[in-house]
């Protein structure tokens, strides 16, 4: 069985879906009236008509969006973000990785998937309103799927107050993650604080890029390179009203 990571954000992409059916039938609705009447309802019909498609079209195209985001623009993007990281510290199997807000595994099995006798570590709250079905066993069911369990482990902790012993891991990962929390800041002291000296930081998100990049330096983080999301991210970053805007940094802890 192929292995499933689940809708992101399920909630806003049942509103989208809403709207946008909601949008056509009243569009629809309106046309029929702009049809069968004189011509003063008409022109208000006519006016319903082209307001209500723009409400069907955007809230059918953001959840169309959505999905495609969730069942195979993630798994590309993960890809891409891994290899970044070999980049800046080639992969030699062996590192303790730790993917922080997994949900269903994502970033952690794909980790998991580059390396030997190294360990991949998920941690999250299991929040449902952030992923559809996201529980600890749905990470382990992926890890399973795509072969790498073995080298999987997961643990129930929240990113602000890591489990964990100062410098640990090689690799830290977070995707889509950080902007959830109240204290991001605090979050991200956390990532860098287990991370090991010469280790990579990954920090995927839908928005506050400028802010993480701001702060990373600040805190020291050297060689950032930054997974822009090119005209897509931007296409999107606007329909969204900037709310939506996937890009990733990638850096390395001197």
């Amino acid at each position: 069985m192929k292995p499933d990571y689940g809708i992101d954000a399920p909630g806003v992409r049942r509103g989208m879906s809403t709207a946008g059916l909601a949008g056509t039938a009243v569009m629809a609705s309106a046309a029929i009236v702009a049809w069968s009447t004189t011509a003063t309802p008409r022109a208000l019909a006519v006016l319903v008509v082209v307001l209500a498609g723009i409400i069907g079209a955007y809230g059918l195209g953001m959840a169309a969006y959505m999905t495609y985001g969730s069942r195979l623009g993630k798994l590309r993007t993960r890809e891409r973000l891994l290899d970044l990281v070999g980049e800046l510290a080639p992969w030699s199997g062996n590192e303790l990785v730790l993917d922080v807000g997994c949900g269903r595994g994502l970033m952690m099995v794909g980790a998991a998937r580059r390396l030997t006798t190294g360990k991949a570590v998920g941690i999250d709250l299991w929040r449902s309103e952030d992923q559809t079905d996201n529980v600890a066993d749905a990470a382990l069911e992926n890890a399973r799927r795509e072969g790498v369990l073995g080298r999987t482990k997961v643990e129930t902790g929240d990113a602000r107050a890591l489990p964990f012993v100062d410098a640990s891991f090689d690799v830290v990962l977070s995707h889509w993650v950080v902007h959830n929390i109240p204290d991001r800041t605090r979050a991200l002291d956390e990532m860098l604080r287990v991370l090991k000296p010469g280790g990579v930081l990954v920090l995927a998100d839908i928005a506050h890029h400028s802010d993480y990049q701001k702060y990373l330096v600040a805190r020291g983080l050297s060689d950032i390179r930054a997974l822009t999301g090119g005209l897509e991210a931007k296409i999107i970053g606007a329909l969204s009203g900037g709310s939506f805007r996937p890009q990733a940094l990638v850096g390395r802890r001197p």
